[in-house]
């Protein structure tokens, strides 16, 4: 049998006290690392090239980042960027295709 004032009442004072907590730290400014678990600072881990100090482990990076890493910033020209995917097939998953595409392009906003 289970105590009612634990189950509804301590959850909620747990709750209301994390709330309170808040932070002068800017989001992402800290990186944990997947293989040893060390908190890394992000603009030291990107001096790095995005390997962790501690281990040497690879971090996953973007696309572009990649890009940037190996290609020089002068001279280079993207081509077909004014292409935008087209859903044809009317795929859908557990979203329309269509909102996907569209809150993945808000979110690079």
């Amino acid at each position: 049998m289970s105590n009612w004032l634990v189950d509804k009442l301590i959850p909620s004072l747990s709750r209301s006290s994390s709330e309170k907590r808040s932070s002068n730290v800017p989001e992402g400014l800290w990186r944990k690392c997947v293989k040893c678990d060390s908190v890394l600072y992000r603009p030291e881990l990107e001096r790095n090239l995005d390997v962790c100090p501690k281990c040497s482990h690879h971090m996953r990076i973007s696309a572009r980042k990649r890009l940037d890493y190996f290609l020089d910033k002068e001279n280079r020209e993207e081509l077909f960027a004014d292409i935008e995917p087209v859903d044809k097939l009317k795929f859908r998953d557990s979203k329309k295709y269509k909102d996907r595409l569209s809150s993945r392009a808000e979110g690079n906003r």
